[in-house]
């Protein structure tokens, strides 16, 4: 039987010696970090964007990965997990989501308003702004409709027909969902990114970069200074919080 090889993350600047182990082998496609790290490989990006649109792409480049994206100094800005751009110069943000938001669809705005103006700052006339895509990949159902991929584009209220040409498109998908009118490449993609099991040549590649960067040390190291700087944040986070909340009760008791 192999052993299992794990790393231990001690006082991860919480300053209460906190511990924490992580089971390498436990992580997989959907968390962000190996997800970003397996698709910048631009084949296996080009394979994903072409199952889940449903369109033929003749070439792509993954511009970066886990990529920062801040348009002006005061902006809030933010970090995608694969930006990528095909030959044509249409522009894609895949994100893997694991997490339920209730601003999710806020975010998807704010992302598209980041991208457009990333290209207008990269010397794009409006006229030439290219079609921009986001696409959520989420482990749960983020409309409770049921559905695999849900298609958003904005559409005239009075008459559904007339679509804008603003050259957005939204999909978010659900690997959970059903999976009836979805096309049998797609099917095997999603089933994948939900049992973690490959059934087809295209996720059994993929499963095997897992396992190879799972065993990488680099990346380990990498993935574990991420995890204690989210720690870090998270406890700086919690304190403020603790502090406010003392001030305002010690406030209301002066009233």
């Amino acid at each position: 039987m192999t052993q299992k090889r794990k790393n231990v993350v001690s006082d991860m600047g919480t300053g209460k010696g906190k511990t924490e182990t992580i089971n390498f082998d436990e992580i997989g496609i959907t968390n962000d970090f190996m997800f970003g790290t397996v698709f910048r490989d631009k084949e296996k990006c080009k394979e994903l964007l072409q199952r889940i649109l449903q369109i033929k792409l003749i070439e792509i480049e993954v511009v970066e990965p886990q990529k920062s994206m801040k348009t002006t100094f005061i902006g809030k800005g933010i970090r995608i997990d694969i930006y990528a751009k095909d030959s044509a110069g249409n522009v894609y943000d895949i994100e893997m989501q694991t997490t339920e938001e209730t601003d999710l669809h806020l975010r998807t705005r704010y992302y598209h308003s980041e991208m457009d103006g990333y290209q207008i700052r990269a010397g794009q006339k409006y006229f030439n702004l290219k079609q921009s895509v986001v696409i959520f990949i989420c482990t749960f159902d983020p409309f409770a409709d049921d559905r695999s991929i849900y298609t958003f584009e904005t559409t005239c209220k009075e008459n559904k027909e007339l679509v804008l040409a603003d050259k957005r498109q939204t999909y978010f998908v659900n690997i959970n969902g059903n999976r009836e009118g979805i096309s049998e490449d797609t099917t095997k993609l999603l089933d994948y990114f939900k049992t973690g099991q490959p059934t087809d040549s295209y996720t059994e590649n993929i499963q095997n970069q897992v396992k190879i960067i799972r065993e990488d040390d680099d990346w380990r190291e990498n993935y574990m200074t991420i995890e204690m700087k989210m720690d870090q944040k998270y406890e700086q986070g919690r304190k403020e919080g603790v502090k406010i909340g003392r001030s305002e009760g010690m406030k209301l008791e002066r009233e």
